[in-house]
């Protein structure tokens, strides 16, 4: 720690460690009811064209679950991540498994800072992890960097006017103080949260023209799951201009 305060790493190592420790759950998260709803509602806000051949880079890629659904696309996918754990499962699930071709997966230190030329992609996605870094103008900087003009982004970030998450918060404060394992861990590491409009200025703010919008991320019916008022995510595709 320096007199100004944690540096970024002391800052950014404890969502790397929650990770690490979730890692050989996050598959079988994925498998849920509610993950695979989500998915789709934010993939569903991609154009129905076709992205063969596309060169994409999964920005926080986890286990490469969502990696894996755009080379189905036929894209060209790089999936990088900060955890160790996260990346050594999605190359032992492309080593053991079949896997469609173009999959690619490394491990970096921070989103904030990526080992790429500008322009190198056709396509980023980012789905739930800006939460987790400290800098995310500084992460949808560097996103912008390494598009392509007129490039795709696909993001999902936590929706600050979502009731269930404010209830998630007040659940996780309490149990906190009670006992050594509260509900809803991540929210000691999942720190950014923002509104659809302070999210939508952010992105123009940064060079992006925002397309569309929607909202996911609970288990409940899909009428309330797509509603800001219950939503726990903004999904977001915008392209660079």
């Amino acid at each position: 720690m320096n007199a100004r305060g944690p540096t970024d790493e002391a800052r950014r190592r404890p969502a790397i460690d929650f990770h690490d420790d979730i890692a050989t759950r996050w598959e079988t998260l994925h498998r849920s009811r509610a993950f695979k709803a989500r998915t789709a509602t934010m993939l569903g806000l991609l154009p129905r064209q076709d992205l063969a051949g596309q060169r994409w880079l999964d920005a926080g890629c986890g286990t490469g679950t969502l990696s894996r659904l755009l080379a189905q696309r036929g894209c060209v996918v790089t999936g990088v991540d900060a955890s160790a754990e996260m990346i050594g499962l999605a190359r032992r699930f492309q080593a053991d498994t079949e896997q469609p071709a173009g999959l690619r997966f490394d491990q970096i230190a921070t989103i904030e800072s990526l080992p790429f030329s500008d322009g190198s992609f056709d396509g980023v996605l980012c789905a739930s992890v800006l939460e987790y870094v400290p800098d995310v103008a500084g992460a949808l900087r560097e996103i912008h960097r390494v598009l392509r003009p007129d490039g795709l982004v696909l993001l999902s970030i936590p929706n600050r006017a979502s009731l269930l998450r404010q209830g998630f918060k007040l659940a996780f404060a309490a149990s906190s103080r009670i006992g050594a394992r509260p509900v809803f861990r991540y929210m000691a590491v999942s720190k950014f949260e923002a509104s659809a409009d302070a999210a939508t200025q952010m992105m123009k703010d940064i060079g992006f023209s925002v397309l569309g919008l929607n909202f996911s991320g609970t288990p409940l019916p899909a009428f309330l799951d797509h509603s800001p008022l219950f939503g726990t995510l903004i999904n977001i595709l915008a392209r660079r201009t």
